[in-house]
């Protein structure tokens, strides 16, 4: 028996486990009381939503080696990105906007969910008798199916703004939803195989049921597209924020680096440089929060008329950026400086 496949670290269930239940008990509040939607979502912009964002800058700003190496990405890409939404916004409004937001954020969530479920494949040594393209396709089935579901489920709005979503005719959803079950259960069967042959990750296993449970939630169970866009943006970003932490945490695990004194001393392990991290982190985000709308309001006061909002434009060319930048930052051979088996290691 593979007592290695078998443990599972404190660290895996907090990020598994308790980063699912933060996001669901989020969730769950609003599915109640719909009134604490708004809240909730204030809470978890402060808290999460910029501070996922501003994750990512950690990994192109603060070392001159990666200003270097991601140099298009810092200096072209936002106002490539800003050009085009400001063009959408002024063809298609704001609904425009939120509709491409909406699948921009769908495919962005699987894909670090997938990348995710690697990280754990990869700590354990490979999972030979797991082919890696089922399991992908295993994983995207839910989701491929919530949203199918809610095109079906013909929105007209999301996000307190006027919505729009492609109409899918039920009898698709019903066989996306066929095929998702006979790939999950034949994944629930291969692992009661692994279990019993000693070879079951545990690790990997968890966080491949919490994705599951998280988009069948998000897309599926919960009714309102809003409260199910919340459980699976919180899950998604949390889970965001702690890889970034973990993997600064690996990168500058021989101490501290001349060249990022900062960031390499509040990466380092103990309470106070874990604490300094997470409030360093959070002074920066937090602005964001406060100058983007301002800022919106100024340069909407000069230009006078606008199709969408000056800042709604600025917080999604952030969050593009984002979802472009988090499609190369991230590839293994630009992180040759971090082991493969211990990208996930805390």
């Amino acid at each position: 028996m593979d007592f290695d496949r078998l443990k599972v670290s404190c660290f895996d269930l907090i990020f598994i486990v308790g980063i699912s239940l933060l996001a669901s008990l989020m969730a769950s509040v609003t599915v109640i009381w719909p009134l604490l939607f708004l809240p909730i979502l204030t809470v978890h912009s402060w808290l999460f939503g910029y501070e996922h964002l501003w994750a990512t800058f950690t990994k192109l700003l603060v070392h001159p080696d990666d200003r270097k190496r991601y140099g298009s990405l810092i200096y072209f890409v936002p106002p490539l990105v800003l050009l085009g939404l400001f063009s959408l916004g002024q063809t298609f409004g704001l609904k425009g906007i939120y509709v491409i937001y909406f699948f921009g954020q769908f495919f962005h969530t699987v894909r670090q969910s997938w990348g995710l479920a690697q990280a754990y494949r990869r700590q354990v040594g490979g999972l030979d008798w797991d082919p890696p393209f089922l399991s992908e396709v295993t994983l995207w089935s839910v989701p491929i199916w919530g949203l199918l579901h809610r095109c079906a489920q013909s929105p007209d709005e999301f996000l307190f703004q006027e919505f729009w979503l492609p109409p899918i005719p039920q009898m698709i959803v019903i066989i996306a939803c066929f095929v998702s079950c006979s790939l999950w259960l034949y994944w629930f069967y291969t692992r009661f195989v692994a279990y019993l042959r000693g070879e079951l990750a545990v690790g990997h296993s968890l966080f491949m049921v919490s994705h599951l449970l998280v988009f069948l939630g998000g897309y599926i169970l919960i009714e309102e597209i809003c409260s199910g866009w919340l459980l699976v943006n919180i899950w998604h970003n949390v889970q965001y924020i702690a890889f970034v932490w973990i993997y600064n945490r690996n990168r500058f695990v021989s101490g501290l680096d001349s060249k990022s004194r900062v960031m390499s001393w509040i990466s380092q392990r103990g309470a106070k440089n874990t604490i300094s991290y997470f409030l360093v982190t959070l002074t920066f985000a937090l602005p964001l929060y406060y100058l983007l709308p301002e800022l919106g309001f100024k340069l909407d006061s000069i230009l006078k008329s606008t199709a969408v909002p000056t800042a709604v434009l600025l917080a999604m060319t952030l969050t593009f950026h984002h979802y472009i930048a988090d499609g190369m930052i991230w590839k293994l051979k630009n992180n040759r400086e971090i082991k493969d088996k211990v990208f996930l290691k805390y």
